[in-house]
This record gives C-alpha cells, structure tokens and sequence, in this order.
C-alpha cells in the first residue's frame, strides 16, 4: 500500500470511527524513504487524541532527529510507551529530542537504538510521575543523571555512557547496567530498596582510550541492601577502580547470591575477598571465568591487603566456564580448580556444595 493511498485509509477510518478511547496503538514504519516515516507520523497527532493505554512504534532510521508527533509525548491516558528504531545502514544513531514529556499516567517506557540528548533524563523526571520502569536498548546516553522518587526497575542493555552519571532512585528494586563506558564512569547513590543488581561494564570498541581514561566508579555505596549481586568487568583497570571503592563498603547483610566474573579473578583474588568480608549472610557464590582466562593453568596467587578473616559457611560455590556467553561443559583444569577451592578455603570456614560446569 502506498504511503498516499495509507493516509486516505487512517483518515476515513479515523473521521468514522464511533470517538470511544482506544486501548492499545500499534504502529509500524517500514518505508526506506525517511520523508515518508516523518509523514506517516503525521497521524499519530490524531490517534492520541482517542486516548489510548499503550502506545508501540517501530520504524526505520538514518541517524537524524525524528520529530515525533508532541502530543505522544503529552497523552494524559498512556500507560506504556514503546519506540524502536531500526537502525538501517547508518552507525548513527536517531535523535529523540522533544520539547517537553508531560506523561502524568505512563508507567513503562521501552525506547531502542535512540540516542538521548543531555536535557532528557531530566524532562522525563519532570514529566513522568508515575514511571515504575524505564528500559532502554542499544541507545546512546547524553546526559548525567537519572533521579526518580518512583522508578522500580531500570534496565541499560547495550547503552553507551557519554558523560558521568549518578543514578538516584530510592524506590528502586531491579537494576540491570550492560553498558560501554568512555573515560566516564558513574555512581550509585540512595539506592535503599534495591534487592537486585546486575552490572556488566566494558569499553566502547569504537572509542580510542588513553591509558589515563579510566571510568570512575562508585558503586559498592549503593548496593548494600542488595540479596543478588552480579558484577562483571571486561578490562582490568575497571577493577582498579573498584577496588578503590571497597572503602565504601558497608556490610552486605541481605546479600545471599554474589555472581562475579569478567576480569581475571586467576590472578588476583582481592577483590572477591573483600566482598566475602562485607557480606556475613552469602549463601551462594559463582565464578565465571571467560575463554581467555579458562585457558590459564597457573594457581591464584595469595591475597595481599588487610582482609584478614573467614566467612562462617558458604552453601554452594560454583565455579562456571563461559564460552560465548553460553556455559559449555568447563574447560578448566583439575588443578586449576583444586588451587581456586584451596583459595577460598582461606577465607571460608565450611562450604556445603561445589559445581563445577
């Protein structure tokens, strides 16, 4: 159907519909001329007009900015907002930049391969009272802050961090952080309901890094409530970082699950040492080792620093090699595991199960 022949069909379908409130608006843009994406927005204006609860656009881009329609951004009824944008052959990613959000009911919001400028995050915390869970997908973040006194869930897949940002959202109980960092990292502050946290840092491979650009990172402040923890850091300096923050530490008495993998824990144990320190209630503990570090076959060498102590009981430890991102049968040698048992021995009294997978 052509885009002229689409229009005559919405607009005599809109001018005889009986005006009751639609319920959910499903939309898809697959033209590959941008003018006629931008045209068949044009009717969104009056869609939302009928107040719908859910709103799911998924068009094409070119990396430019796409106006969308202002009142999308201003329904009073909607509940659930999604916008996907399928990049095309362009490494740009589309702006979304508008004037205002005034979303007083929306409580979810799914935005994919966007990029965001510096003056969003605070337009949606002004606009958006009610959010419980923003998720974002392969987007690009221009700004520094995300602050909510209402948001449950926030979930960065694949997001690329440009500046140095502060999350603060105390009614917050999932947090889910696969992202690229550049030279800025980012902090974690009044994150008092937080129960579940997944962080996975690595380097954006498209950037060129100096050895001085190391993220700061300001985390362990933030997780202390937390009952499952996975942290996974995919170049070595990013562990430096954290073990600066260790001094922030505060005990981890709800943490139950600790989930670490990433950098090369073979080498260096500290880290997971202080952390077994921090939390007196562990229950579980997984060590995921990469490809590259499966093929290591020297010992873990002793811990250095003043964490002098031993955990009371542990009631799995289990030790899990990763091959492309799917665990696969292990790949680590017997002596190799032995000698990561020997370690953790030091520092815990009893442990109940060992897997190895």
């Amino acid at each position: 159907m052509s885009l002229t022949r689409f229009e005559q069909f919405m607009t005599g379908f809109l001018d005889n519909r009986v005006p009751t409130n639609l319920e959910r608006v499903h939309c898809v843009c697959d033209y590959q001329c941008w003018d006629e994406t931008h045209a068949l927005m044009g009717w969104l204006d009056r869609v939302v007009l009928l107040m719908p609860l859910q709103i799911r656009i998924f068009t094409r881009g070119t990396g430019n900015s796409l106006d969308m329609p202002g009142l999308v951004f201003s329904c009073a009824s909607l509940q659930h907002l999604l916008l996907s944008i399928n990049p095309d052959f362009s490494p740009m990613k589309t702006i979304i930049s508008p004037i205002s959000i005034n979303l007083p009911s929306l409580k979810l919001l799914e935005l994919i391969r966007v990029e965001l400028p510096n003056d969003f995050a605070r337009k949606l915390s002004m606009g958006c009272s009610s959010l419980e869970r923003l998720i974002l997908r392969g987007c690009e973040l221009n700004f520094s802050d995300i602050s909510s006194e209402v948001l449950k869930e926030l979930s960065l897949y694949d997001c690329c961090l440009y500046e140095q940002m502060q999350i603060s959202c105390p009614a917050l109980v999932s947090l889910f952080m696969r992202v690229y960092l550049l030279k800025n990292g980012f902090s974690l502050k009044n994150m008092t309901s937080l129960v579940n946290a997944v962080i996975k840092l690595s380097r954006n491979r498209w950037y060129y890094f100096n050895d001085d650009d190391v993220p700061v990172l300001n985390l362990f402040g933030g997780l202390s409530n937390v009952t499952n923890l996975e942290l996974c850091l995919h170049f070595p300096k990013l562990k430096e970082q954290l073990e600066k923050d260790i001094p922030n530490c505060r005990n981890f008495n709800n943490l139950k699950k600790l989930v670490v993998g990433g950098w090369d824990m073979i080498d260096d144990f500290y880290l997971i040492a202080c952390l077994l320190k921090c939390s007196p209630n562990l229950k579980e503990l997984i060590l995921v080792f990469s490809e590259s570090q499966s093929e290591r076959q020297e010992p873990p060498q002793e811990v250095s620093g003043d964490v002098l102590f031993q955990h009371e009981y542990l009631e799995t430890v289990k030790i899990s090699h990763v091959y492309g991102g799917i665990c696969g049968q292990s790949k680590l040698s017997s002596e190799l595991i032995n000698a990561m048992i020997k370690m953790l021995g030091s520092y815990v009294k009893k442990i109940g199960n060992v897997i190895i997978t």
